[in-house]
Formats: C-alpha cells, sequence, structure tokens
C-alpha cells in the first residue's frame, strides 16, 4: 500500500468527522495487537501495533525485519552479554529490544527518547519482551542540559530538535528536556557504556560533544546515522582517535549524504566488525 495514501488515512482517522468513524473498526484492530519480528537479528521480538504508526517510515521494514540491516548487524556482532548499550534517539525502541535481548540479564539499555509517544513505546515494548534491563530517559541528548523545542512528526522517526531548524513535515513542537550525558554519567544516575548507537536527526554532534569524556575515557564503540554530517563527524573521530567507517558500502565517511550510517571504533584495541 502506498505510504503516501497511508498517510492521508492517517490524517482522517485521527481528525474527526465522518471518515474518522468509518476508519475506526480497522485502527482499533491494529491497535490490539502485536508485531512479531519475523527475521533479521530481530527475529522473534514482539513490537506494540499500539504504538507503531501506520505512517511509520520503517513499519513495514520491521514487519518484513530488514529496518536498518547494517545496524542489526553490527549489533548483532558486537553487542556481547553483560555490555551496557545507549540507544540515543531510540524512537519506538526496537534497537533498545534488540539490545536489551543480545546483552542479557547481566547487561543493561539505556534509551534515550524525547517524543512522549515513542518514549511510553520503549516501556512497553520491552514490557511485551520480558526484558527487565531497559532505562528509558526521556530526554534528548546535547552538548549541555537545558529545554528546547522538538518538532514532533507524525511518522515518529524524524522528529528533530528547534537548533535544527523548521520541520516541513512537523505536527507540532513540544519542549523537551536535553541533558549532556557526560554529566548523566557523572552523577552516577547510568553506567558508562560500551556501545553508543545514535541516531538523533542531525544532531549528533552535539550529543557527542556532549559525550565527550566519555568517549576519552571509557571508548565505546559508535554506530550512528549521520544526516548530511559526514565531514564534521570524520573530523572529530579524527580527533578522539577513532577510526570511522561506512555500514551501507565503500563509501568515504567525509562524502556521506543522509541517513548514512557508520561505524566507529577506538584505534586503542577494539576489535573490528
Amino acid at each position: 500500500m502506498p505510504r503516501d495514501w497511508l498517510v492521508a488515512a492517517d490524517r482522517v482517522a485521527r481528525g474527526g468527522g465522518p471518515g474518522a468513524v468509518a476508519l475506526s473498526p480497522a485502527r482499533r484492530w491494529l491497535e490490539a495487537g502485536t508485531l512479531r519480528v519475523p527475521a533479521g537479528a530481530g527475529e522473534g521480538l514482539r513490537l506494540s501495533l499500539a504504538h507503531l504508526p501506520v505512517v511509520n517510515r520503517h513499519a513495514g521494514l520491521l514487519a518484513r525485519g530488514i529496518a536498518e540491516l547494517p545496524v542489526q548487524e553490527a549489533f548483532r556482532r558486537l553487542i556481547a552479554p553483560g555490555d551496557v548499550i545507549y540507544d540515543v534517539g531510540a524512537s519506538i525502541g526496537f534497537f533498545s529490544v534488540l539490545a536489551a535481548r543480545l546483552t542479557g540479564p547481566g547487561g543493561r539499555v539505556v534509551a534515550l527518547e524525547p517524543a512522549p509517544g515513542p518514549a511510553e513505546a520503549i516501556h512497553v515494548n520491552a514490557a511485551l519482551n520480558d526484558l527487565g534491563n531497559v532505562t528509558v530517559l526521556q530526554a534528548a541528548a546535547g552538548a549541555g542540559a537545558g529545554r528546547e523545542r522538538l518538532w514532533v512528526v507524525a511518522d515518529q522517526t524524524s522528529s528533530h530538535l528547534a537548533s535544527r531548524g523548521e520541520h516541513p513535515l512537523a505536527e507540532e513542537a513540544v519542549e523537551v528536556e536535553v541533558v549532556a550525558l557526560d554529566e548523566v554519567v557523572g552523577r552516577g544516575e547510568i553506567p558508562p557504556p560500551t556501545l553508543v548507537k545514535l541516531d538523533v536527526e542531525g544532531s549528533e554532534l552535539d550529543a557527542l560533544h556532549g559525550m565527550r569524556s566519555i568517549l576519552d575515557e571509557h571508548r565505546p564503540k559508535l554506530v550512528c546515522e549521520l544526516h548530511g554530517t559526514g565531514e564534521a563527524f570524520a573530523d572529530l573521530m579524527d580527533e578522539i582517535g577513532y577510526s570511522a567507517s561506512s555500514l551501507d558500502g565503500p563509501e568515504p565517511i567525509r562524502e556521506a549524504g543522509e541517513n548514512a550510517h557508520v561505524l566507529a571504533l577506538p584505534r586503542d584495541g577494539a576489535s573490528p566488525l
């Protein structure tokens, strides 16, 4: 089914009136169930359909088990039992629950998600999979602590902070907490990570600057989605002694465009993918 049609139908269903009444039985049926991921590293995981909008651009990919396969494969190879994983920009928590299963009960996952709906979804999806090792922080990661507006998009995957500028698809703006991960770790609220997955819709450099002490002292592996920030990301990796490579293909990191997935490993001993 074309995604544009799904977007239009979703707006009708949420807009009230005769159209919403006509679509409500189908909407209630969908939201009552769960999706079982059929393939990939997340095979067998269950996701709440009530927290997975039909307009989510990953919904069809999750239904086939092929959402962001390079990231799934990186998780499968890099995460070991007992690891501490940060899922920064966790959306509805697919990668959070995948990481929680891979780390096992002796590990821990810290999921950061500023948007209220997706943050609730992480709690629900962790419970659906009997994963008690997931901690949810309803906040955005940034260079420093504070408050900022978040442009919220219906698909729940591409919402971004107002510091990035306007969002052409935004339906509303909400004020959210912003945290510097160095400060959260420094207060002892969460343990330092062994791997950080970062997908923050263009704010990745701010988030990395806010965890500079973590990078310098604890040397976690990084799995990042870049949004036109390849040049600055590569410069930072060179500065802190990390080697970065693309998970999508042979293209240089400095030329990476939108939605490019990269792996960065410290040069001082981390094993390659």
